[in-house]
């Protein structure tokens, strides 16, 4: 499997109508995942440039962006079938899984990842840790409006994280900021959602 398809509310069953109705799609089209992912990148990347003459994907990018928007709505159509109109959702968000150890984390495991990796930064790193994003990500699924409780995490690990450019400031601190985000994140995500 090399999609992954995220719809709050979604039982594991229609999860995977969802993927196969994606992949029948690029199938179809005979363009694999990572060619479509990568048009509907480049597309992206040309809108966020305010689309500019010289960054226009090319016609092969612009055919892959296609495939992708397609396999999009298709894996919402058949995921969300049964669904009143009332309860679905206006898209779906579909992507390339390409690290399932964290992208398909359940709640327990996303939850020890969050702290092993918080437990285990030193301060030292230049890049964020993608793998933040993504683990806050997935316990925040069924949460109504999580952005806020995501940000919380991402941005007290990114301060962690880049804790070297400031030698003088104590680490713990900003450890225990993530730590508090992550314990915000958990009781969240333990209340009952709307879906």
């Amino acid at each position: 499997m090399d999609l992954l398809l995220t719809v709050p509310g979604a039982s594991p069953e229609e999860i995977a109508r969802g993927i196969a109705a994606a992949q029948a799609v690029l199938d179809r089209v005979g363009i694999t995942a990572t060619e479509a992912a990568d048009g509907m990148f480049a597309l992206e990347g040309w809108d966020d440039a305010s689309f500019p003459d010289e960054g226009e994907p090319t016609e092969e990018e612009d055919e892959a962006a296609s495939a992708w928007m397609e396999a999009s709505r298709a894996a919402l159509d058949a995921c969300c079938a049964d669904w009143p109109a009332e309860k679905r959702p206006v898209d779906a968000d579909l992507q390339l899984l390409v690290d399932p150890a964290t992208q398909l984390a359940d709640r327990p495991t996303a939850l020890a990842m969050l702290r092993a990796l918080t437990a285990a930064q030193d301060g030292n790193g230049e890049f964020m840790n993608s793998q933040i994003g993504i683990l806050a990500d997935r316990l925040a699924d069924d949460v109504d409006n999580p952005r806020d409780l995501i940000a919380a995490v991402t941005v007290a690990f990114t301060r962690l994280e880049l804790a070297g450019f400031r030698p003088g400031e104590p680490i713990e601190p900003k450890r225990q900021a993530v730590y508090d985000a992550i314990d915000a994140l958990e009781a969240a995500t333990e209340l009952p959602t709307s879906h």
